[in-house]
């Protein structure tokens, strides 16, 4: 909706608070300061204002005078801001444009201002409203020209402009009139061209270029492309400034936080955060907006969180003055507490400790009304949903082709699946990809060992390598020994190059012998990838090099090879060889390309051994040097995993020194369980049949694997163990989900031995908590959004691992502490029971272990 007029109710009211708001300002700007600027006036450019108003042509105005220099930066504060006014995207704009700091005002200068209109704004001199300084988008951004870095003086010119802007352009286009439409532009066409072109007053850009060209960008309806030439190239020229378009973009910023939602959000640190918020703002309103700084408690005896603002508030108020009765952090944290009434909906408990830390807990009665609503919506809820959903790609796996998956490719795999799952879960559309190698030189070398070991190949003959690894090390060998077999080898690659038809089909059929190797991998852990392996960028690399070399950001290297040199390296990306071939750096810079253009990614993450971090950084660096990314729009990431260890401390192998093949690796972990579950189906002390036993051992070997893996950083190498991942005790799968049977074998002996059907009491029961093993319970169970907000900044899945124990560790608790069936509290307790297991079964989820029930 447009900001279609800025008048008050009482035109005698409003005249009082114009000339005390413009005295105001230049006594402000004398004070805050203001450099040269402004630029000389135009007669013709304000006359052509002046009669499109109706109004007499001035005289012509002199060149603005510089003010002051400013003597240090300070912050105002925008009141009564709303998303679709206009004068609060050209307070934001001008803030941008002209330097000055600007933040929201309390709530409560917005209600000390009741003669504004829903479309206006008024700039404060502080957050609570004293000493305001302008009404309305036009006089506000005139304020904010004089206040600047660069302060403007006052100019007649831009008055007229602004005065055109608010009687002549803003009504015809909010009134949607033709006529009055194409009188407007024409008087801004004839003041643009009289002038530079780019600036209604001269070589600066003014208050009046902000409001003008706000207000034609913002009004609804209007067609920038729709606009005269003159405007459209002055519009263009405007908005080719960074400062402008940051402006625009940064409106969301000073607009009044909406109220916490503290029913349906899910985030309790959040909900905490908020009311410590509303108590800063309360106790101290020219600090309104301070960060609360909260936390868990390091130790929880003494509450569950605790704010650390009191130091950090005290230190400012020091450089800012210092309130009455204020001589130490302990009296702001005094002040906060008493500011905190005791019907607030999440925190009780409240005390000091030390020099100011706040303690709290949460309260019984918030915990348990998210418990309720986590049973009604049978899901835990995310944390709300981003403001747009994000365009990602997850590179991930990668094996190669015509080489079977061994134990160096677990961590990239499962890693990736997991971040998958986790980025969709939050509501991003995610590209799963999977670069295997598919292209190179030593595809020459396999197609001649296939053609000599299957001599019928190109009549037909069917093919059949059981162990590829086995295939791969013996063409290698014939390689390495048979200068021969090595020369045939090379012309097989320029044969491939060629896309001679022969080879391909071998390459394909190679590569499909693969992929059913991959699938055995994939199929075991669950894993879902779509391949699109480095043969696919076969053709986009030479357009990649030609766009670097017409940009003169590619330097060619003695020898002929073409480089891209990026910052804070030493060595370049080769993206062509001396003997013009092509290699990683150039697969991977056309990927780039491909990802950030084709599929409009926003968020790239590529899952690699860490010793790939520095080309992974390069090849960021140039996509974002050449203009592909920009920073803030894109993130371009790199999860770099440390090495899988054996006991002896050195990478993982088999005995005889060889490479673990994945599957072998997998199927071992499982027929270990086999075995052991086995032994108690025989011993009567299992609930489960031989026909549950191998689906039941798949999903607690698999899920072994999976989980001492992803429980750690993955930054870090660690040493595999069989013993300790599937052990009972500690943060191990098998743990947590020997844990979730015990609690749905709790849920499902209510129902045969208590006649307590949980999917009824679903319908009418409700969690009420009462012993503080249950709202300590409930208390981690309500950590899940804040857990998932958390993985999302860098994407590790050891985060959800720590709670998922921490969850297991604390119903552990509650079902030794609190009898469950066939007590008083038996209804709500088995409510509770399903509220952990629904929570723990999303965890399992997004971790990709399968869930089991009984064991």
């Amino acid at each position: 909706m447009a900001d279609t007029a800025e008048k008050k109710p009482s035109k005698k009211e409003l005249k009082k608070l114009a000339k005390k708001a413009e005295k105001d300002a230049k006594k402000a700007a004398a004070k805050g300061g203001a450099g040269a600027g402004g630029g000389g006036g135009d007669a013709k450019s304000a006359a052509a204002a002046a009669a499109a108003s109706g109004g007499a042509a001035p005289a012509a105005p002199a060149a603005p005078a510089p003010a002051p220099a400013p003597a240090g930066p300070k912050t105002y504060y925008l009141a009564h801001a709303a998303e679709t006014s206009l004068s609060t995207a050209k307070a934001s704009v001008a803030a941008s444009v002209f330097g000055v700091a600007v933040r929201p005002a309390s709530s409560s200068a917005s209600v000390a201002l009741p003669f504004l209109h829903d479309n206006s704004a008024a700039l404060l001199d502080s957050p609570t409203g004293g000493g305001p300084l302008a009404f309305g988008g036009n006089a506000i951004v005139k304020a904010l020209s004089m206040l600047g870095e660069r302060g403007q003086a006052y100019s007649a010119a831009v008055d007229d402009w602004l005065e055109y802007e608010r009687t002549v352009l803003r009504p015809a286009l909010a009134g949607g009139n033709a006529k009055k439409i194409a009188a407007a532009m024409t008087a801004l066409a004839a003041g643009l061209s009289d002038g530079s072109g780019t600036h209604l007053v001269g070589d600066a850009t003014t208050a009046a270029d902000v409001s003008i060209v706000v207000t034609l960008l913002r009004t609804k309806g209007v067609d920038p492309t729709g606009l005269p030439s003159e405007v459209q190239s002055y519009v263009t020229a405007q908005t080719a400034h960074k400062s402008f378009l940051e402006g625009l973009s940064s409106i969301a910023a000073l607009l009044p936080p909406p109220p916490f939602d503290y029913t349906n959000n899910p985030s309790q640190l959040k909900a905490i955060t908020a009311v410590f918020s509303t108590a800063i703002a309360t106790a101290f309103p020219d600090h309104a907006g301070a960060d609360p700084v909260v936390q868990r408690c390091g130790n929880v005896k003494h509450g569950d969180y605790q704010c650390n603002a009191a130091m950090r508030l005290f230190g400012a108020m020091k450089k800012a003055g210092m309130p009455p009765g204020i001589r130490s952090p302990q009296d702001i944290a005094k002040a906060i507490l008493a500011a905190i009434p005791s019907e607030n909906p999440a925190v009780e408990s409240l005390e000091i400790n030390g020099p100011g830390f706040l303690l709290c807990r949460v309260k019984g009665s918030y915990l348990q009304a998210h418990m309720n609503s986590l049973l009604a919506d049978g899901v835990p809820k995310p944390p709300p949903p981003p403001a747009d959903y994000q365009q990602c790609v997850v590179d991930f796996s990668s094996p190669n082709i015509a080489k079977e998956m061994h134990v160096g490719h677990l961590r990239s795999t499962i890693i990736g699946e997991s971040v998958c799952r986790i980025l969709e879960f939050t509501g991003h559309e995610v590209e799963r990809v999977n670069h295997v190698g598919d292209w190179g030189t030593q595809f020459g070398m396999l197609i001649q060992y296939l053609r000599e070991e299957f001599p019928g190949i190109s009549e037909g003959e069917e093919v059949n390598i059981t162990d590829l690894t086995a295939f791969y090390k013996a063409a290698k060998a014939r390689f390495d020994d048979d200068a021969e077999f090595k020369e045939k080898s090379r012309l097989n690659v320029v044969d491939l190059q060629a896309h001679d038809p022969e080879c391909i089909k071998i390459w394909q059929l190679l590569c499909d012998i693969s992929r059913k190797e991959f699938d055995k991998v994939y199929g075991r852990l669950d894993i879902t990838v779509k391949e699109c392996g480095e043969s696919f960028y076969n053709d986009k690399i030479p357009p990649v090099i030609d766009e670097f070399e017409s940009r003169g950001m590619l330097s060619v290297e003695e020898g002929g090879a073409k480089c891209i040199w990026v910052p804070k390296y030493n060595i370049p990306l080769m993206v062509q060889k001396s003997d013009g071939g092509f290699g990683y750096d150039s697969t991977d810079m056309a990927a780039l390309k491909y990802r950030l253009h084709t599929l409009g990614a926003k968020r790239i993450i590529c899952i690699t051994d860490y010793s790939q971090a520095d080309h992974f950084k390069m090849c960021f660096s140039a996509a974002e040097k050449i203009g592909w990314a920009e920073p803030g729009v894109h993130r371009l990431e790199h999860i770099g995993f440390g090495t899988v260890m054996g006991e002896d401390g050195k990478r993982f192998k088999t005995r005889s020194g060889e490479t673990v093949r994945l599957v072998d690796l997998l199927d071992e972990a499982v027929r270990r369980q086999e075995e052991g579950l086995g032994e108690r189906i025989e011993a009567g002390t299992a609930s489960i049949t031989k026909e549950d036993l191998h689906k039941t051992a798949s999903a607690l070997g698999y899920g072994a694997v999976k989980y001492f893996d992803l429980r750690r950083n993955p930054t870090t190498n660690y040493v595999f163990s069989y013993d300790r991942m599937l052990d009972l005790k500690g943060n191990t799968a098998i743990y947590l989900l020997y844990a979730h049977a015990r609690l749905e074998s709790i849920i499902s002996k209510g129902k045969t031995q208590q006649d307590k059907d949980i999917e009824e009491l679903l319908k009418t029961g409700k969690i009420v908590l009462g012993h503080p093993s249950e709202r300590n319970l409930a208390l981690y169970l309500q950590m899940f959004a804040d857990t998932i907000e958390m993985t999302l900044e860098d994407l590790y899945p050891y985060h959800i691992c720590d709670f998922l124990y921490s969850v297991a560790t604390a119903a552990s608790e509650f079902v030794t502490q609190c009898k469950v069936l066939g007590s008083p509290e038996m209804e709500s307790r088995l409510l509770l029971c399903r509220a952990t297991t629904v929570v723990m079964r999303q965890c399992f989820e997004l971790l990709g272990i399968r869930a089991v029930y009984r064991i």
